[in-house]
């Protein structure tokens, strides 16, 4: 059994044709394709490069000896010499000392793990669960680190990406994984 990927035209950037079934049908709103929109998963810099450096991982180019869970680590860290702060639950105040520390940072990391997390669905229609698990942890301190700065989110995007992402049900465990993707195990 193998799983069909997709990936996108560089000249077009993110689209629904260059989309997996899976994503298309479970991700309908415009932002997540849309390329200018900092709040959007491929919307950022850090965003973007995540896609293409996923879609060569995916392709067995370049990226090699690491699996996909570590892959927002290796991104911020091995390519782009920065700190990666993994997602995780904090206390208000262990998470202002970070923020206060590291603010853009852990901003990065955030959108390193989301963009990842769904562009991992985006090429392949699945995701595996400890990928979801730490863009649930990413979304969770986005949103706790607005509060703490009193930004809003006043697109609801956070939101959305939890919902969307929290209902998405196509695991790998849902396809037998060594079958498809020599690469995805955890």
């Amino acid at each position: 059994m193998a799983i069909d990927m997709y990936f996108d035209d560089s000249e077009v950037g993110p689209d629904r044709k260059t989309s997996h079934p899976h994503f298309v049908a479970h991700f309908k709103s415009d932002f997540y394709f849309d390329c200018g929109d900092e709040e959007a998963p491929f919307g950022s810099d850090e965003g973007a490069d995540v896609l293409v450096a996923l879609e060569e991982f995916f392709q067995d180019k370049e990226v090699e000896g690491i699996s996909l869970s570590d892959f927002p680590r290796h991104i911020v860290e091995d390519q782009w010499g920065m700190t990666y702060f993994a997602p995780k639950d904090m206390d208000e105040g262990s998470l202002a000392k970070l923020v206060a520390a590291n603010e853009q940072d852990v901003w990065q990391s955030n959108r390193v793990v989301l963009a990842t997390a769904f562009g991992q669905i985006k090429i392949t229609g699945y995701i595996i669960p400890a990928l979801k698990d730490m863009a649930h942890d990413a979304l969770g301190r986005m949103k706790a680190m607005n509060d703490l700065l009193g930004h809003e989110d006043e697109f609801g995007y956070y939101d959305k990406m939890l919902y969307d992402l929290m209902t998405f049900d196509k695991t790998y465990v849902s396809v037998l994984p060594d079958l498809w993707c020599k690469r995805c195990q955890i």
